[in-house]
């Protein structure tokens, strides 16, 4: 349904955009098209804001659910989510 596939979509996101800013922001790559301090800052600022628009609808719907045991499945898949986006 398409809640789901919103939800897929937007968990997903910040993998497409972190490798887009990282290799646009390369002077090896790019050469006088590279990213100025600017837009990294823009680029990681956007990343940032929309793993936390990925958490807080985590939370909210883990939340609403009344489980523990899906608190903490929802917790350590967060913390492995979000240490793979830091990774990248």
């Amino acid at each position: 349904h398409s809640s789901s596939l919103s939800v897929s979509c937007l968990l997903q996101l910040p993998f497409a955009l972190i490798p887009v800013l990282t290799f646009t922001s390369l002077p090896s790559v790019m050469h006088d098209f590279a990213n100025g301090l600017f837009w990294k800052v823009a680029g990681g600022l956007l990343i940032l804001l929309i793993c936390c628009i990925n958490m807080y609808f985590v939370v909210a719907y883990v939340m609403s659910l009344h489980n523990l045991g899906l608190y903490i499945g929802a917790a350590v898949l967060s913390v492995i989510y979000l240490s793979f986006v830091a990774y990248l």
